[in-house]
């Protein structure tokens, strides 16, 4: 089915294209969910230490239950943008996955826009996440992850205005029925 190998959601085996994002999910499901987006480079050595910060980048720490929120509708997404280039579905599994680098990108502005808001906002925040087109995602992510792309820049710029605009504009399916049904 894959018109070539790959592992996660649509990382190739192959060193064409090293660049991707690491999820990381703890085995016990109580533990932070990390993001990490890997360059795929190394860095110069110091003191025969590599310099880590070149190479990853730590982009986003979510809480478990906030993960497991989300967790359904990315992959859902995800596999649809693979089946349609024909590759392998993915699935989350426990301990480290692999997710495409323009993937990933996505990932992190639904991320960055849950991560601190209330609960009962992250449905309106995957609706609104799911109406904009993969382009629209990526220029999101490039504009927060300039000034505050890193795991703890959750309150400064973009970042927050990401969080702002897909938790406050968009509302729940029930609330759009309601509001559509007291207009009636």
């Amino acid at each position: 089915m894959a018109s070539r190998p790959q592992g996660g959601f649509g990382v190739p085996d192959d060193q064409i294209d090293p660049q991707h994002f690491v999820v990381t999910i703890s085995a016990t499901g109580r533990e932070v969910v990390t993001v990490v987006e890997d360059y795929g480079i190394s860095g110069p050595k110091y003191d025969g230490q590599e310099n880590a910060n070149v190479d990853r980048v730590l982009r986003s720490r979510i809480d478990p239950r906030r993960w497991r929120l989300v967790a359904s509708p990315l992959r859902s997404a995800f596999n649809e943008r693979l089946k349609s280039r024909k590759y392998k579905p993915g699935r989350w599994q426990t301990g480290e996955n692999r997710v495409h680098r323009l993937l990933g990108r996505e990932m992190c502005v639904l991320l960055w826009a849950i991560e601190q808001c209330d609960e009962d906002k992250i449905p309106a925040a995957i609706i609104a996440w799911t109406g904009l087109r993969p382009e629209e995602r990526w220029w999101l992510f490039a504009m927060a992850a300039h000034n505050s792309g890193k795991a703890d820049d959750h309150d400064r710029g973009w970042r927050k205005a990401i969080r702002f605009g897909l938790t406050e504009g968009a509302t729940p399916p029930d609330a759009q029925r309601s509001t559509l049904l007291d207009r009636l």
